[in-house]
């Protein structure tokens, strides 16, 4: 799969993110940009290069993708800051991957990981 993934401090795999009926990965690295590695369906070349789909996600002391969590048949991400706040975003299924946060618990500084 290549070389350099050491960069990241988190990679997250949960489902189909660019919308095109394969996984994708996404990886953070040590400074807070989010890259979209979008699924090929190749086994001799599984992802293709990656795109940065937003900065500032060194943020989040926690984040993961749970899988679809409204229905839509995208793949969705949770993110937890310092103060505890819970940010949901959602799968798009377009080259941005997903939508704007929205806060949607606080109180997660309590756990140390999430799933």
């Amino acid at each position: 799969m290549g070389s350099g993934w050491g960069a990241y401090n988190r990679i997250l795999g949960a489902g189909d993110f660019s919308g095109d009926g394969r996984a994708d990965l996404l990886a953070r690295d040590g400074s807070g940009n989010l890259w979209l590695y979008k699924g090929t369906g190749s086994a001799t070349a599984p992802f293709a290069g990656r795109v940065r789909i937003g900065t500032g996600w060194g943020t989040y002391t926690m984040l993961v993708a749970p899988g679809d969590l409204n229905g839509d048949g995208r793949a969705d991400l949770l993110g937890v800051n310092a103060a505890g706040d819970l940010y949901r975003y959602l799968g798009t299924g377009t080259g941005s991957a997903i939508s704007a946060r929205v806060k949607i618990g606080y109180g997660y500084q309590i756990y140390d990981t999430l799933y």
